[in-house]
């Protein structure tokens, strides 16, 4: 009886890390074998998208995921392996300019 309450509690803090953990990610694109450039989570800004490819054509990239995650710092961008050490370093200068923060709902409306 203890040892299935103990691992119900260890399963729903998984599950509450992992929930966290999904919350986080702002948007991921993925680079197909072509060198193309789609967006799989997300709404990546325009000037993101375009540091992505730049960094594709430049270093002739076939493959590979980037992904932004929202952190204390404001946003990281985690890559894959498939991705060069000098291209992560350019997609995290071109992810520190994406703004963070509340979306708006609306604009308001004048009277």
């Amino acid at each position: 009886m203890f040892i299935a309450f103990v691992l119900m509690i260890g399963f729903l803090i998984i599950a509450a890390v992992l929930l966290v953990w999904q919350v986080s990610i702002l948007f991921s694109v993925v680079i197909g074998e072509d060198g193309s450039v789609h967006t799989t989570r997300g709404d990546p800004p325009r000037n993101f998208l375009h540091a992505v490819r730049e960094v594709v054509s430049r270093h002739g990239l076939q493959g590979g995921r980037i992904t932004a995650v929202r952190g204390r710092d404001g946003v990281r961008v985690r890559c894959s392996r498939r991705v060069p050490e000098e291209a992560r370093a350019h997609l995290q200068a071109a992810a520190e300019r994406v703004k963070v923060g509340r979306r708006r709902r609306g604009r308001k409306k004048r009277r």
